[in-house]
């Protein structure tokens, strides 16, 4: 599995700063190949899933408002 999900968060200065993964948990979100297969498919762009699909093209960055 190569395709993972991080939760991050911007310091005082604006840095990016990745917290370690809690223990017993994973980041893992399924093979690079789920990108297109799964993320970016027909079926979860047909639920209205509007950050998932853009997996298939790139990386996601999601921020809050």
């Amino acid at each position: 599995m190569t395709l993972a999900v991080d939760v991050f968060v911007r310091d005082a200065d604006g840095e990016w700063r990745v917290p370690d993964v809690p223990e017993g948990c994973a980041d893992s979100a399924g093979f690079e190949s789920w990108r297109r297969t799964v993320w970016g498919s027909e079926t979860v762009r047909s639920l209205g899933a509007r950050h998932l699909p853009v997996l298939a093209e790139s990386n996601l960055l999601v921020e809050a408002p």
